[in-house]
C-alpha cells in the first residue's frame, strides 16, 4: 500500500499547454484607432434638411439599409438615393457625402502605438464600415499606413459579429487564430473573435490596451 501511495504521488502530471506566440494583431477602427460620433452627422442633416434627429437616426443608423451598405450589398449611390427618398428633401451628393463623413477624429496616442507595434508585428483591421466612410478615412487619416491589410465589412460581405468576417480574415492572414489577438471596444465583437479562436481584448483606453497586450507576451518597444 505504501508503495502504491508513493507511486501515486510521483506520477507525473500532463504538461501544461503553452500559449501560442502572438504573430498578428487585428484592430477595430471606430472608437479604437479613431473616435467617431454619429450624432454629429445627425445634427448636420437635421440642420441642413430639416429632418428630426430621431428620424435621421432611425433611417441611417438603425435600419437594415445601413447594415446592407456596410456589407457591400448596396452601392453608395443606392444608399444616397435611399436617404433622399426617406427624408423627402433635395440634397446633392457632395453635400450628403460631406455631412455623412465628417464624424471622425484621431484617438490620441493610437497612431504612435500602432507605429511601434508594426515594427514587430503585422497589423490588420476588421471594421463594420461602409465605402464612403472608409474611403474618407484612408484619405484623411494616416494611421492605416501602419497596417499590412484591412478587412472592412463592405469588402468582406459580412459584419461583426457574424462568423463569416472572422473566418475570412483568419484565412487571408494565414496564421492560426490562436496566434492572433483581436482588439475592439464592443464586447460582443470581441466574443465573436474568441469564438473564432482568436485572443480578444476589449479596448477601453491606450494604457489598458498596452497592459493587456503585454500579458499576452506582445513586445511593445
Amino acid at each position: 500500500m505504501k508503495k502504491l501511495l508513493f507511486d501515486h504521488k510521483k506520477r507525473s502530471q500532463p504538461p501544461k499547454k503553452r500559449a501560442a506566440k502572438i504573430k498578428a494583431i487585428v484592430f477595430d477602427l471606430g472608437n479604437v484607432l479613431l473616435n467617431y460620433d454619429i450624432l454629429k452627422a445627425a445634427r448636420w442633416f437635421h440642420k441642413t434638411c430639416g429632418v428630426s434627429i430621431l428620424k435621421i437616426r432611425k433611417h441611417f443608423f438603425a435600419a437594415e439599409t445601413e447594415k446592407a451598405y456596410e456589407r457591400g450589398e448596396i452601392s453608395t449611390l443606392d444608399f444616397f438615393e435611399y436617404a433622399k427618398q426617406a427624408f423627402k428633401v433635395p440634397i446633392d451628393f457632395e453635400s450628403f457625402k460631406n455631412g455623412w463623413n465628417d464624424i471622425f477624429w484621431e484617438n490620441d496616442g493610437m497612431d504612435e502605438l500602432t507605429g511601434k507595434l508594426s515594427k514587430t508585428y503585422p497589423l490588420y483591421l476588421i471594421s463594420n464600415t461602409n465605402e464612403m466612410h472608409f474611403d474618407y478615412i484612408e484619405k484623411k487619416f494616416g494611421i492605416l499606413r501602419h497596417f499590412k491589410e484591412t478587412f472592412p465589412s463592405h469588402r468582406m460581405g459580412a459584419r461583426k459579429p457574424e462568423p463569416k468576417i472572422y473566418a475570412k480574415t483568419i484565412e487571408r492572414i494565414g496564421v492560426r487564430p490562436e496566434e492572433m489577438v483581436f482588439i475592439d471596444d464592443v464586447p460582443k465583437f470581441v466574443r465573436g473573435a474568441k469564438k473564432a479562436g482568436m485572443h480578444g481584448i476589449q479596448f477601453r483606453n491606450k494604457k489598458q490596451l498596452i497592459r493587456d497586450l503585454k500579458r499576452l507576451g506582445v513586445n511593445i518597444s
